[in-house]
């Protein structure tokens, strides 16, 4: 992410912030509904109100994506959650670079920008970019400019954070763009899956430490889509770690990139409670790596692992899993790789009902009450490539200090890079970034914090972390 010079009194007021939270809210809902249902006309109505309001102030409201930022009003939106930097991502894959409201835009007018902004990449392309798109439907109070390139100033690609956060939002933009395609029966965009894929692998062959930027971007929102990319960059990891080569690891990154495709004929209220299903949502949700299945094998462009992945990641090593079979075979490796990285994703990352586990707690976790799901030798790959100290420990220092793990010393595992955090109580990530035995000679007297315990946001902590690791020039 770029750095961040502005003042408080320079952000972007609440109110300019909130529409474009709609906007964003409005985007994630259309994946799974069509423009006209409420999930999606009700957020865009409020987002019409909002800007009514605002309208009636100013001529014009602008709203611009920089640099991994959304900008309002000429200053950088400093709260930017999971479904803002989709928002971002979005825009920036179809040639987005401003969106201008303008006094007088009228609801269907939003509705219009929301199924354009959502529109597959490809067809913007043909439609002549999304102004043209816009003006095709009779909108003429939204103004929509170009992005030049994606190799020009706005994305310093000496900036591997940033460049790192261009390849997820984008792909991220992929999910969902095969999610809306699978939810309207078109065929799914293959090539534009590969091509994420292979982003994804080059940059786990060049650099491993870049998996370890995924924890900051974690969040609530837009869990299915994040999801699904985080389990393919820690299978394609985990494959690395096993020693598969290039062809199978953008095999396995495919797969594991639709693995939950069939989450798309869920509906979202239950994808989204705040609390344990019950047995008749339970059915529901269950039937998902079916759906999927039946959607994948259909597309004969992708390899056929990638149905059965979709048909097997919940099954698990003893069965005890979903869908039941009525006789038991030997699940694809693929499909064991997926469901360890899968429950390591769900147990740390922060749902309505919970707050994440911290690292450490949830490998224990697998050690002690799941390790009979999941395959033995993958299980003991997948924590030797975590490390005894998974990125996003925290750790308690001397005089009651704190640190959190940052990233591995590909030359010695035991000690990885922690970052100090500001003994104020704050969560604040200092600058210096230091090897563990720095910190503490001996690691046998170690001690692993609890962020819930201490009230801390591990996710709010980690996307401190990047942030700082991104203007030091360090990741």
């Amino acid at each position: 992410m770029g750095t961040n010079t502005c003042t408080p009194s320079q952000q972007a007021r609440p109110d300019a912030e909130e529409i474009v939270t709609c906007l964003a809210r409005a985007m994630k809902n259309v994946s799974f509904y069509e423009v006209t249902h409420p999930a999606v006309s009700d957020v865009v109505g409020e987002m019409s109100i909002r800007l009514r309001e605002i309208l009636e102030v100013e001529s014009e409201l602008i709203i611009k994506f920089s640099n991994g930022y959304l900008v309002v009003r000429d200053a950088p939106v400093m709260n930017q959650n999971a479904s803002l930097g989709n928002l971002v991502g979005a825009c920036h894959r179809r040639g987005v670079d401003t969106i201008v409201l303008r006094r007088g835009i009228t609801e269907e007018e939003l509705s219009q920008l929301v199924e354009v902004l959502a529109m597959d990449p490809a067809d913007v392309e043909v439609a002549g970019g999304a102004s043209q798109a816009l003006a095709a439907r009779g909108v003429r109070r939204i103004a929509i400019r170009k992005l030049v390139s994606r190799h020009d100033a706005e994305f310093d690609k000496a900036d591997d954070l940033s460049e790192w956060s261009y390849i997820y939002t984008s792909a991220l933009d992929v999910i969902r763009g095969a999610s809306a395609s699978v939810r309207t029966g078109r065929t799914i965009d293959i090539n534009s899956i590969q091509s994420s894929v292979c982003e994804i692998v080059d940059d786990i062959l060049g650099d491993r430490s870049i998996v370890y930027s995924l924890n900051w971007m974690k969040g609530m929102d837009e869990y299915t889509f994040v999801h699904a990319l985080h389990i393919c960059v820690l299978a394609v990891e985990l494959g690395r770690e096993i020693g598969l080569d290039r062809t199978e690891l953008e095999v396995l990154g495919t797969a594991t990139l639709l693995h939950d495709v069939g989450k798309i004929f869920v509906p979202l209220e239950i994808l989204r409670k705040p609390a344990k299903l019950d047995e008749e949502e339970f059915t529901i949700i269950s039937r998902h790596p079916v759906d999927g299945a039946l959607v994948l094998v259909r597309e004969s462009e992708l390899p056929p692992v990638a149905a059965i992945v979709a048909f097997e990641h919940h099954i698990h090593l003893d069965h005890s899993g979903y869908p039941q079979m009525r006789k038991r075979r030997p699940l694809h490796m693929f499909s064991l790789m997926t469901s360890i990285v899968d429950v390591y994703d769900a147990l740390t990352t922060m749902r309505p009902y919970r707050p994440p586990l911290p690292p450490q707690t949830a490998v224990q976790l697998m050690q002690d009450q799941l390790s009979a799901r999941l395959e033995p030798r993958l299980l003991q790959r997948f924590f030797a490539m975590l490390g005894p100290y998974p990125w996003g420990t925290l750790v308690r220092l001397a005089q009651d200090r704190l640190a959190v793990v940052t990233r591995p010393n590909p030359i010695n595992p035991d000690n990885p890079f922690v970052r100090l955090i500001d003994s104020s109580g704050k969560g604040r990530v200092l600058d210096e970034e230091i090897p563990l035995r720095d910190a503490v000679p001996d690691l046998s007297r170690l001690d692993i914090a609890d962020p819930v315990q201490l009230g801390l946001n591990l996710t709010s902590l980690m996307h401190k972390t990047a942030a700082v690791a991104a203007q030091s020039g360090t990741h």
